[in-house]
C-alpha cells in the first residue's frame, strides 16, 4: 500500500516563503540557529540519560543527529529575543532541518505567525493540523510516522516600561511539531496481536518555535528530577502537557485586568453628572467623558475580541493533542507506569479544556458588558453633541433676532427726530396765519409738563416689572423635552391663574391643561393655585 502524503500546494508556498523571509529569519551572531535536547534509550545510559541545549551547528550537525540510533526523543528549539522581531535562525539551517527531518509543508503556515510585525494578531492563527504517513516497508497498520503540529497562544507580563494607557500584557506565540515515528522488530504478526504483546519501539522529534523561558526550566527540572529517580525522563506526552499547561497560566489574570479596564471605564459613565438641579441649554456641562474614552473602549473591545479567537484555537490544540495521546495509548500495550501515566495526562488535559470553555464563555460576558458599556457611552456622547447642536441653533437665532433688532433700532432712531418734529408741528399748538406766517401758542408749555411725567412714569413702570419679575424654565407637559422661559408672577400668569380657578371651580378643564403630577422646579402663581384646589 503506498504512503500517504498531503498534497500541499508547494509552489504558492514557496512564494510565500519568498514574501516572508526577509521579516522571518535572521541569524544571530555567536548564536547557534538550533539546540536540541536528546534523551536515549534506557539501556544505553552512560552518565545521563539526557543531552540538554546541544547546539546544532549545520546542516551536517542536523543530518548525523537524525541518523541517531540510541535516542528516544529529540527536542529541537529555535528562540526568538522578542515576539515582535525575527527568528534567531537563518532561512537555510531551517530549510535544511525541515527536508532533512521531512517536516511536512503544512508547519510552515504556522512559521509565517512569527517574524516583525506591527501587530500582535497580525496574522492569521492556524488550528490543528496532522498527517499520518504508513512505513511502505511494513504491512502493520499501526507502523508509520504521524505528524501533528499545533500554535498555542500564551499571555504575559511585558518586560519593559509600559507607557499610559499601554496593557501591561503582552500576547506572545509557541510553534510546537511532533513527529512520532513508531515500529516493531517482529514480523508475520497482526495488528491485533502487535497491539497486545509488544510495546511500542518510537522515536519522537520535537521542534518548538519561540517557547517561553517557563518551559526550558520545566523540562530542565522534569530532567534532572527523572534522572535522580531513575525514572523514564520528559515522555512524549508529558512534554505536550508542559508546552499547555504553561499557556493557560495567564489567562485569567488578563481577563480580569480587562475587567478592570472595562469596569473603570464603566464606573466613570454611570457616576458622570448629566445636567444639574437648574435647567439650561447646556445639560452636560459638567460631563467629564470625551471621544478619549470611547476611544479607549474601542482598545478594550479589540483585546476581548481578540480572546474569542485566540481561545478557541487554544482548545482545538488542548482537543487535537488529546485525541493523539488517546489514540496512542490504544494501538499499543504499554507498561503499567507509562500507561498510568498516559491516563493521568489525558485527565489533566480533560481538565485544561474545561478550563478554556469556561475562559471562553467568561470572554463572551466580557464582550457582552463591553458592547453595552460602548453603546451607554455613544449614546451619551450623541445626546451630548444634539444638545450642544441645541444651544448653537439657539444661540445663533438669538444672534439673528439681535442682529435684526438693532437694525430697526437704527432705522427707529434715524426717523424719530424727523417723526418728533413732524408731529409737534401738527398739532395745534403751532398754527400758520392768514399771511403765512407761522404762530406758536401761549399755551405749548402743557405739552411738556404732560409729556416729562408720563415719560418718567413710564419708565419707572419698566423697571418695577423688570427688577420684580424673573426668568424662570417651564416645561410643556405635553413635549418634555422642550424647555422655554417664561417669567414668574408676570400680569399674564396671574390672569391665567384666575381662568383655571374659575375652570375648576364650574367643572370645566381646557384639554390642553397641564396634568397635576408633574412637578415644576419653580413654582408660578397658577401652579399654587391649581395645587391648592386639588387638595
Amino acid at each position: 500500500m503506498a504512503s500517504f502524503s498531503r498534497f500541499d500546494d508547494m509552489r504558492m508556498i514557496r512564494m510565500k516563503i519568498d514574501e516572508k523571509a526577509h521579516d522571518l529569519f535572521k541569524e544571530k551572531p555567536g548564536q547557534a540557529p538550533l539546540t536540541v535536547t536528546r534523551i536515549f534509550k534506557s539501556d544505553e545510559r552512560n552518565t545521563k540519560p539526557f543531552e540538554k541545549n546541544r547546539e546544532v551547528l549545520g546542516l551536517s550537525d542536523t543530518k548525523r543527529l537524525q541518523n541517531a540510533s540510541n535516542e528516544v526523543t529529540q527536542i529541537f528549539t529555535i528562540n526568538q529575543d522578542r515576539s515582535w522581531t525575527t527568528l534567531n535562525t537563518s532561512r537555510e539551517a531551517f530549510e535544511g532541518f525541515m527536508s532533512t527531518y521531512k517536516i511536512m509543508p503544512l508547519f510552515w503556515r504556522y512559521m509565517f505567525t512569527f517574524g516583525r510585525k506591527s501587530e500582535e494578531n497580525e496574522f492569521d492563527f492556524p488550528g490543528f493540523g496532522q498527517r499520518w504517513t504508513k512505513d511502505p516497508s511494513s504491512n502493520s497498520s499501526t507502523q508509520g510516522s504521524s505528524e501533528f503540529a499545533y500554535m498555542l497562544r500564551r499571555v504575559e507580563l511585558k518586560n519593559r516600561e509600559v507607557l499610559g494607557g499601554d496593557s501591561l500584557w503582552s500576547i506572545r506565540q509557541t510553534a510546537v511539531y511532533n513527529r512520532l515515528q513508531c515500529k516493531s522488530n517482529i514480523c508475520g504478526i497482526s495488528d491485533n496481536e502487535q497491539s497486545s504483546l509488544i510495546l511500542p519501539e518510537c522515536r519522537s522529534t520535537f521542534l518548538l518555535v519561540s517557547p517561553s523561558e517557563n518551559v526550558e526550566l520545566q523540562f530542565a527540572e522534569c530532567l534532572e528530577q527523572a534522572t535522580e529517580a531513575e525514572e523514564s525522563p520528559l515522555s512524549i506526552w508529558n512534554t505536550h502537557r508542559i508546552l499547555i499547561s504553561d499557556s493557560l497560566r495567564g489567562w485569567m489574570e488578563y481577563m480580569a485586568y480587562l475587567e478592570q479596564r472595562l469596569k473603570h471605564q464603566s464606573d466613570e459613565i454611570i457616576v458622570a453628572t448629566v445636567g444639574t438641579d437648574k435647567v439650561n441649554f447646556s445639560p452636560l456641562t459638567d460631563f467629564k467623558i470625551d471621544f478619549e474614552d470611547r476611544q479607549e473602549l474601542k482598545i478594550i473591545e479589540d483585546l476581548v475580541l481578540d480572546l474569542q479567537v485566540i481561545l478557541p484555537n487554544i482548545l482545538d490544540a488542548i482537543t487535537g493533542v488529546r485525541d493523539q495521546c488517546t489514540k496512542y495509548l490504544t494501538s499499543f500495550s504499554h507498561g503499567i507506569e507509562a500507561q498510568y501515566e498516559m491516563e493521568a495526562i489525558l485527565g489533566e488535559l480533560n481538565e485544561y479544556a474545561k478550563e478554556v470553555a469556561m475562559l471562553i464563555e467568561r470572554a463572551k460576558n466580557l464582550k457582552d458588558k463591553a458592547k453595552s458599556t460602548a453603546q451607554l457611552l455613544s449614546d451619551l456622547l450623541s445626546y451630548e453633541e444634539n444638545s450642544r447642536s441645541m444651544s448653537n441653533s439657539l444661540k445663533e437665532r438669538s444672534t439673528k433676532d439681535a442682529a435684526a433688532v438693532k437694525i430697526l433700532t437704527v432705522i427707529t432712531l434715524v426717523y424719530l427726530p424727523t417723526t418728533i418734529v413732524a408731529n409737534f408741528f401738527s398739532t395745534q399748538f403751532v398754527q400758520t396765519t392768514s399771511d403765512g406766517q407761522m404762530r406758536v401758542s401761549n399755551k405749548v408749555w402743557l405739552l411738556a409738563a404732560i409729556s416729562v411725567p408720563l415719560t418718567f412714569f413710564t419708565i419707572l413702570l419698566w423697571w418695577g416689572w423688570v427688577h420684580f419679575t424673573k426668568l424662570e424654565p417651564a416645561v410643556d407637559p405635553e413635549q418634555p423635552g422642550i424647555v422655554t422661559l417664561q417669567r414668574a408672577h408676570s400680569f399674564r400668569s396671574i390672569v391665567s391663574t384666575k381662568k383655571k380657578q374659575r375652570d375648576l371651580e364650574s367643572g370645566l378643564t381646557s384639554p390642553k391643561a397641564p396634568t397635576f403630577r408633574h412637578a415644576t422646579t419653580a413654582p408660578t402663581w397658577a401652579s399654587d393655585a391649581t395645587t391648592i384646589k386639588a387638595e
